[in-house]
């Protein structure tokens, strides 16, 4: 019998580990009933349909994996499948069942002294921190998962906190750190050849050179983080970029052109089901619509915006929105 029917997961496995979401799924939907019912088959499928922007099925398949290595005593595997089902419910807004996942997977990594994987849920435990509007927590996650991952030699982490890092500064208003660790995150994606976080980086990047001014060059990074996102079928980066163009083009003064480019991430969002996107891109399609002068449109979506930050338990968020859209009336 031959290596690879021994091993009938090792392709998904490996398309997984490289990134190829798409070819993973398809892998795995070629496999037999029984190895369907595995927990690792349930685990590399709530990877696959994550990345996918898959994430109720994502979720639904973790939970399963969850369970099944729970129920065989395998520590590690249901670490790995508790990080996934927060995974899963941080995409889909759940932040309550999200944190509680994360929390679990930490403990579990704690006793393995899994350095990796605590550095992974440090990550996720920032990302929550983010969304309630506690940066200075955020930062200091983000900096113990950076750590860690740098710690353990991983540097597809260091540079995915390094994004997370400056996303927080850009809220912050600090623009020079947000473009240094954009810089620094686009390095070492480029240099790995890691195409998702090279696309966010540069989304980022461009947005920061933007606010900073330099509108052309700006603008250029992101249209490249655009496209890459497009090419390799990542939804979530495509929103973002999408959104950032708009801003970018708003603060241009072409508001025509912006409101366009914000009415597509908003669609694409609600397609994709994303709460977080979608508040995101009313919160900012929202002020297109006032720079344009359409007062009672841009309330419209401040509080729709804000009607979704409270759903996510992102309550300093909406108040800020509802203050804004109250403001403005």
């Amino acid at each position: 019998m031959t290596a690879a029917l021994e091993d009938p997961l090792r392709s998904a496995r490996r398309a997984v580990h490289a990134g190829q979401f798409s070819e993973a799924r398809r892998t795995l939907e070629q496999q037999p009933a029984a190895i369907r019912r595995t927990s690792e088959w349930q685990l590399l499928a709530a990877m696959a349909r994550w990345r996918l922007g898959e994430f109720s099925s994502s979720r639904s398949a973790a939970l399963q994996a969850r369970d099944a290595y729970r129920s065989l005593g395998d520590v590690d595997g249901e670490m790995r499948a508790e990080n996934m089902v927060g995974a899963g419910a941080f995409a889909l807004g759940d932040l309550d069942e999200a944190q509680r996942g994360f929390s679990r997977a930490m403990e579990l990594a704690e006793r393995l002294n899994d350095e990796l994987m605590l550095a992974r849920c440090a990550n996720n435990v920032g990302n929550i921190a983010y969304y309630l509007g506690r940066h200075s927590f955020a930062l200091s996650y983000y900096r113990v998962a950076q750590s860690r991952f740098e710690r353990v030699g991983f540097d597809y982490g260091v540079a995915e906190t390094l994004i997370n890092i400056g996303i927080v500064w850009r809220d912050l208003g600090n623009l020079q750190e947000s473009q240094a660790a954009a810089e620094r995150a686009l390095e070492i994606s480029e240099r790995n050849g890691t195409w998702r976080l090279t696309a966010q980086a540069l989304a980022m990047r461009g947005e920061a050179l933007g606010l900073l001014g330099d509108l052309p060059m700006g603008r250029a990074q992101v249209e490249r983080a655009l496209a890459l996102a497009r090419i390799r079928e990542d939804h979530e980066a495509e929103i973002e970029s999408l959104r950032i163009l708009s801003n970018l083009e708003r603060q241009s003064g072409r508001l025509g052109v912006a409101e366009e480019l914000g009415r597509m991430a908003l669609a694409q969002a609600l397609a994709l089901d994303h709460p977080m996107s979608i508040a995101e891109v009313q919160r900012d399609l929202g002020e297109v619509l006032f720079a344009s002068g359409r007062k009672s449109e841009a309330v419209r979506c401040w509080n729709a915006a804000a009607e979704g930050y409270t759903r996510l338990g992102a309550h300093s968020r909406a108040a800020q929105l509802s203050d804004r859209a109250t403001a403005t009336l």
